[in-house]
């Protein structure tokens, strides 16, 4: 069975600079299954090597890049063809739906659910990736996101609680919660192009107990509320004009205070 040596890159590079001609190192069996390949390129000003996995199946050869060469050395090249690439062809299935195989990490998951949340337009991507990258850094970000135990979170949440901030820990927790329950639906949604799968069994947060919430028992009635009103119509002391504005409008309307708050004039 053919094989790439570091000698025959080595050469090869040599031989397509003098020749301008591409070509072609594999290892593998070649046709009918599947091989590891670096194609050797002549360009204007350099020669590039590129990985590929090629795989032959009904007769059709597809490839995959997987690395350039040097960057990616030959020993990593066949390291990912075997993780990623064997399995997936000595079972027949396309390379093309085969992808990084390792378990992700901490810092994987979170920077995937935030993603998650950028891409479908939330506006709340921005506050959740604050506080999921100081999450993270004390998780430990480089941890195998499965390995994250309840205590782990819990050692989180309570230095946070123990300062006297139980509001602060209860956005932690559901921080966590929330990116973790992403992260195990991923796992089954043909829609997720993340390029990592995390093998999650449970959610770390889910049996933490949320703070208990303060359920108010005071409103306006209908002349206070319209006393209110008149005030932000023209108030006595110093107010930001386009805070009483802002309010009335809320209270006409009953939309939510962030869709009115970042309205503009037009």
């Amino acid at each position: 069975m053919p094989n790439i040596t570091e000698g025959a890159i080595r050469q090869a590079l040599k031989r397509v600079k003098k020749s301008r001609k591409q070509e072609s190192l594999t290892d593998g069996e070649g046709r009918g299954t599947g091989r590891l390949a670096l194609i050797v390129k002549p360009m204007p000003t350099r020669v590039t090597a590129e990985w590929m996995v090629q795989q032959w199946r009904d007769g059709k050869r597809t490839k995959s890049k997987i690395g350039s060469y040097p960057a990616m050395s030959l020993s990593e090249a066949r390291e990912i063809f075997k993780r990623d690439f064997a399995d997936v062809i000595q079972k027949g299935s396309s390379i093309k739906i085969a992808g990084d195989a390792r378990a992700g990490t901490v810092a994987d998951l979170f920077e995937a659910y935030v993603k998650n949340l950028k891409d479908a337009g939330k506006s709340s991507w921005s506050e959740a990736e604050k506080g999921l990258n100081k999450i993270a850094d004390v998780l430990g970000r480089k941890r195998l996101a499965r390995d994250i135990s309840p205590d782990d979170v819990l050692g989180v949440i309570r230095p946070i609680y123990d300062r006297g901030k139980p509001a602060m820990a209860d956005h932690v927790r559901s921080y966590i919660r929330s990116a973790y329950s992403w992260g195990i639906k991923s796992e089954h949604d043909y829609r997720n192009a993340s390029p990592r799968r995390f093998k999650l069994v449970n959610n770390p947060a889910a049996g933490i107990p949320t703070e208990p919430k303060v359920v108010g028992t005071r409103w306006l009635d209908d002349n206070e509320y319209v006393t209110l009103y008149r005030w932000l119509e023209c108030p006595d002391t110093p107010v930001h004009p386009p805070y009483t504005r802002a309010v009335r409008i809320l209270m006409l309307t009953g939309q939510r205070v962030e869709e009115i708050a970042k309205l503009h004039i037009d």
